[in-house]
Formats: C-alpha cells, structure tokens, sequence
C-alpha cells in the first residue's frame, strides 16, 4: 500500500512540475515521438541521448524512443507514418525540401562539420601528409584513394566530393568513393579487410580507428577544419508539415524541443555531469581515447536548438558545389531558411523554460 501511495504521490509531485512550464490542458499527457538517426550511438546524436539520460525529456513530459537505420539517408522515412522526427545534415533535407518534399527543420544541435576524415598511416607515410599539413594538401592528398562513404548523398559522401572540389579534383574520377553498411563497424571492418584506404565517419569511431586500426585523422573536423567549415550547421531534426499541423503532434515537438534545450544546456554548463554520461555511454572505449574524444566533442554543439539563419547560407553553397559533381541541380533559388525551417517550435519551447 506504502509503494501504491508512493508512486501516487510522485505522479502528482510530477504533473505539477510539468504544469509550470506546460499548458494546463497538456499538462497531465505524455505524447510519444518517435526518432530516426542514421547510427545507434554517435556523438552527433548525444544532445537526444543526453536528454533521454538525464530525464529531461520526462521533465517536459514526452516519451522519445530513438531509432538507427544505419543508413546514410533516411529524410524519406518522414513520408510514412512510423517517424516523426528525423536527426540528420541539413544536405539531406535540404535536397528534399527542394524536391517540394513537405518537411519542416524545427532543432539545430550540432555546430561542427563532425565527421572526420581518417586514412591508414601506411597511407599517410606514403604521401607524406600529416593532419598539421595545410588543408589544400590534404584534399589533394585524397586523389586515387579508396575512400569509405556511408553511401550517395550521405554527409560523409558529400564532405569528401566537397573537399576534391577544393583540390581542383573530379570526386567522380580522382577519388574512389567505396559505399561501406553497417554504420562504425562495417568501416572498421573494411579497414581491416583492405577494402579502403581511409573513411569519413563522426566519432567515436574514427578515434576508434585511430587507436585500433592504425591510422591518423587527415581532417578531425571538430579542431582543424577547413576553413569556410569552421562553423557549420550540421546535425538538425526534421519533421513532416502534417505533423506540425496536427495539434497534439506539435505539442510533443515543443515539449521534445524543450529536452533538448536543457541537454545542450546542461552539457555547456556542467562538462563533468556530461562525461560522466559520455564514459557510460561510449562505454569500451579506451580511457585515453575516452579523454580525447570527450575533450574535443563535448564542445560541437550550440547552446540551443533554435535554428540559425545566418548559417543557412554556407549550408547552400556547400550543398551546391556537391550537387555538381554529382550532375545534379542546384537547390533551387526558392530555398529560403523560411521555406526549410520552422524555428518557432523550438521558440516556443525556449520561451517555456
């Protein structure tokens, strides 16, 4: 009876927690979204897994149940009716937004173009190139290499076509762009099979591959990027127009924001309380790797999810110098922030905390 009335008495302790910052008409559901990601566990998703960790989305009063695909794009999942937010690089949706695809970008987590570009040292030996080298050597160093890809139109994909172009190289004919499955593992895997020289993927697998792998990082895009990538809007959430449309589903986008407002929030304010959920979480890592990792990740992200317009801009340019090595339009000139972002959601969320 003691555990019943317990149990009673945190409910309402909860409900009238959630009052505070909810309407009082949403204040007693708990609304249930579901996420896709292209990998279970990266740092680029850590602002959601924080937020789950750390009890912030039961604070604002939603359920998140984040899922992987582990597939390089997954913008098309917003069609159907089993997604509701989808975690990606604004290249992607982008793309689909200039297709009259009916999405929303409603949250921006992450300020760093954070997948990393690693080779063999073997590789790196032979072409006398070390990550201090300048970075118009290192994309040139990239010609004729065997480079891992999580496959066309992925950012990985894009960053390597990207950076051909800056060398004055065809990525169709120069590089040797190779597709790899199976997220982290599969690049390690194929690393270790000489199916590749090197490959583009966020940490902690390229610190993986560093220590384990033996190979050094070409471009850790979170410390030396190249420099129009210095600062980059890169990791968004998108949702489709219908669910922003439906009342109770933009509830639990408001109530998802505001998760993910006090994770980016407590990760900036409290770094010792964050790596202690990191080394949980990327649990096997080494504890050199683990510092390392931590030390440069930990600060990829903004301060809150609003979207920023003036990094739409570099978003576009980027985009469109890819689309042309691959035959492809440029987005078209319609492709406004405005037309891509729906940033009141997340300000109404920020004005509830």
């Amino acid at each position: 009876m003691s555990h019943l009335n317990r149990r009673k008495v945190l409910a309402a302790t909860g409900a009238l927690g959630a009052s505070a910052v909810l309407p009082r008409v949403y204040a007693q559901t708990v609304p249930e979204l579901q996420t896709l990601r292209s990998t279970s566990k990266a740092w680029l998703w850590a602002a959601e897994d924080y937020a789950s960790a750390r009890g912030f989305f039961d604070k604002a009063r939603v359920k998140v149940v984040s899922n992987a695909s582990n597939r390089g794009t997954n913008v098309a999942a917003l069609g159907g009716s089993g997604v509701d937010l989808v975690l990606g690089d604004p290249g992607e949706a982008s793309r689909a937004r200039g297709q009259k695809l009916p999405i929303k970008a409603i949250v921006s987590t992450v300020n760093k173009y954070a997948s990393n570009v690693v080779l063999t040292n073997a590789t790196l030996k032979r072409l006398g190139i070390t990550e201090q080298s300048p970075a118009d050597r290192k994309a040139a160093a990239l010609k004729g290499l065997r480079l891992g890809t999580t496959g066309p139109g992925a950012a990985p994909d894009a960053l390597f076509r990207w950076l051909a172009v800056q060398a004055k190289l065809d990525p169709n004919t120069d590089l040797r762009l190779v597709p790899i499955q199976g997220a982290g593992p599969g690049m390690l895997a194929a690393l270790q099979q000489n199916v590749i020289d090197g490959f583009c993927l966020s940490s902690p697998t390229s610190d993986l591959a560093v220590k384990d792998r033996d190979c050094g990082y070409l471009f850790n895009m979170a410390l030396n990027p190249p420099a129009a990538l210095r600062e980059y809007n890169y990791i968004i959430a998108s949702t489709a127009e219908a669910t922003l449309a439906n009342r109770d589903k933009r509830e639990a986008l408001v109530r998802y924001c505001m998760g993910v407002a006090m994770a980016l929030k407590e990760m900036n304010a409290n770094p010792p309380e964050f790596r202690a959920w990191a080394d949980k979480w990327f649990e096997g890592l080494p504890p050199e790797i683990a510092t390392a990792s931590f030390a440069v990740n930990s600060k990829i992200f903004f301060a809150n999810p609003l979207p920023k317009e003036n990094l739409f801009q570099a978003n576009v340019d980027f985009l469109n110098t890819v689309q042309k090595t691959m035959n492809a339009d440029p987005l078209p000139a319609s492709l406004t922030f405005k037309d891509l972002y729906d940033p009141s959601v997340a300000q109404e969320a920020l004005s509830r905390l």
